[in-house]
């Protein structure tokens, strides 16, 4: 039996233990949404670019020499670049290559047949017509012509392949994880000079899949969403989840970074439904710092904005604010 003084030892022993916790997670919590100084870039499309009506050199000058981007994502699309098997059309990519190393910007090349953008898979129709064996032959061609045409490039500063290759979402095949293996083995043995970043949803997928043959993993990044059940849907995520998630990830890949943060609307139908002014109010400007301000919070270093020809798009259509607060951000880095 305690006597006396044991209780109370134990009570003072016990408060002591319960200050020293409550310390220790005091200061996890503020570590884990301490802000980072980002490294900040866009992805760029020419397809969702042409898509939108929009000259894609000048929106791409235009990104370079307004905005003052010097990071980009670019996707080369297979069935842009290769529309007639062994035929190559290389200006687009070349064209943005060239005005990258001309003012020293970085850029990650997204390749293979699933890249950024709907319907995800960009698979030229003469490729569809073979079996699974000629189509793996064919890609791993497409593959290798790319890496040899860029890999010297001084703009060039990692290889994505593939883009969230484990995640089912598009117009595409099942994921073929073993096959995704292959094409970065490929990659790694034409060009071991530059790192090869994979990609995950970053809310609705673990990243563990993509981590071993990769060295950095990128993941995409939502606020909000929508979906025919609850309409827009903000995820009640906080920053610091993706931040234990990244240094839980670190024994695996040498960096993580945030390959795709939301810097537009989640468009539920087609654009042509709404007015500008009407899909300006579902993203604002207040919308775009919040999140640039939120991905600093997860400790991430490193993020590329999604939706950088939107802005030109409004800003075509007369409203500027986006691209207005795309200049301020990055006229701060």
């Amino acid at each position: 039996m305690y006597g006396t003084t044991d209780v109370r030892r134990f009570n003072k022993r016990g408060v002591l233990a319960a200050v020293g916790i409550l310390i220790v997670a005091s200061g996890l919590a503020v570590w884990a949404e301490v802000p980072v100084r980002q490294s900040l870039g866009v992805t760029f499309s020419t397809s969702y670019a042409r898509d939108l009506g929009l000259d894609t050199r000048e929106t791409f000058t235009a990104l370079l020499d307004d905005v003052g981007v010097r990071q980009f994502r670019i996707p080369v699309y297979w069935s842009d670049v290769e529309p007639r098997e062994g035929v190559f059309h290389w200006d687009d990519v070349d064209w943005m290559m060239g005005e990258a190393e001309k003012r020293g910007a970085r850029v990650t090349l997204a390749i293979g047949k699933k890249v950024p953008r709907w319907p995800e898979c960009f698979v030229p129709d003469w490729a569809e017509t073979g079996d699974d064996l000629s189509r793996t032959a064919q890609l791993e061609t497409f593959l290798t012509t790319v890496v040899e045409r860029y890999r010297n490039s001084p703009a060039l500063v990692r290889w994505q392949v593939e883009n969230e290759p484990a995640f089912s979402f598009g117009v595409c095949p099942r994921p073929d994880m073993e096959e995704w293996r292959h094409e970065v083995s490929v990659v790694r043995l034409l060009d071991g000079a530059h790192p090869i970043v994979s990609t995950a949803s970053g809310e609705l997928e673990p990243w563990y899949p993509v981590a071993g043959p990769a060295d950095v993993i990128g993941i995409s990044m939502y606020r909000v969403t929508w979906n025919k059940l609850f309409g827009y849907f903000r995820y009640p995520i906080p920053a610091w989840v993706y931040r234990v998630r990244s240094v839980a990830a670190r024994p695996f890949v040498d960096a993580t970074i945030i390959s795709e943060l939301q810097a537009e609307p989640w468009f539920p139908e087609p654009i042509a439904n709404r007015t500008p002014a009407e899909w300006s109010a579902t993203f604002t400007p207040r919308d775009l710092a919040e999140n640039v301000s939120f991905a600093a919070r997860t400790g991430i270093s490193e993020t590329n904005l999604w939706g950088a020809e939107w802005w030109f798009w409004l800003k075509k259509h007369g409203d500027s604010g986006l691209w207005d607060e795309a200049k301020r951000i990055f006229s701060e880095r």
